[in-house]
């Protein structure tokens, strides 16, 4: 484990994290102890509870590397691309397509019922995921790329619960079989203006 000084504990946290991710995908939350992460890093559980306090700190931050994913994509520009590849780029960048990561975001948002620190930590989660959607659907409204007249935060909220939905479906649907459906999904909500796939311009 590095030494706790200012160039290494972001590493060392980083490695504690991926840790407990590897124990919550092969055991479950409720099985995830700081002595399982502790050997799975070969370093003692006061080495782990140096970085953080509780199994439930560990636990938030697990789901706060989820959450920061889909904030570092806030801020990239969507201009100047179709809406079909801004779609395809979110489900890309979030889906869980493998096991391990699917794994852990159904024990996370399972745990948040019971847990007051991850329920916090799921629900900036979803923030972050409807901000996301959000900010590409104004930024398409504004280039006239979609005609539909509701909200954008509503839209973006509908387009968070069909995303999360897709992700459970996973469970038994092939990943590019999702991402039809999540394109399709989109495209029903969002109306674009342009007719046939997102790619062409109107007639």
């Amino acid at each position: 484990m590095p030494k706790v000084v200012p160039e290494y504990k972001e590493d060392a946290k980083r490695r504690i994290v991926e840790a407990a991710m590897d124990v919550i995908a092969e055991r479950g939350c409720d099985q995830m102890t700081i002595d399982e992460v502790a050997k799975k890093l070969g370093v003692t559980k006061g080495a782990v509870y140096w970085y953080f306090r509780s199994k439930e700190e560990l636990v938030a931050a697990v789901l706060n590397k989820f959450q920061l994913e889909i904030q570092s994509m806030t801020f990239e520009s969507f201009y100047n691309r179709p809406l079909e590849e801004t779609l395809s780029l979110i489900f890309d960048r979030f889906s869980h397509a493998d096991d391990r990561h699917r794994a852990i975001f159904f024990e996370l948002f399972a745990l948040a019922s019971r847990n007051s620190a991850v329920r916090h930590a799921t629900i900036e989660y979803h923030k972050g995921l409807v901000a996301t959607f959000e900010d590409a659907i104004v930024k398409e409204k504004r280039k006239n790329f979609i005609q539909t007249h509701a909200d954008a935060h509503r839209l973006a909220q509908l387009l968070a619960a069909l995303f999360i939905g897709l992700q459970n479906n996973g469970v038994w649907t092939y990943n590019e079989e999702m991402k039809a459906m999540w394109l399709e999904g989109a495209k029903i909500l969002l109306k674009p203006s342009y007719t046939g796939t997102y790619g062409e311009n109107k007639p």
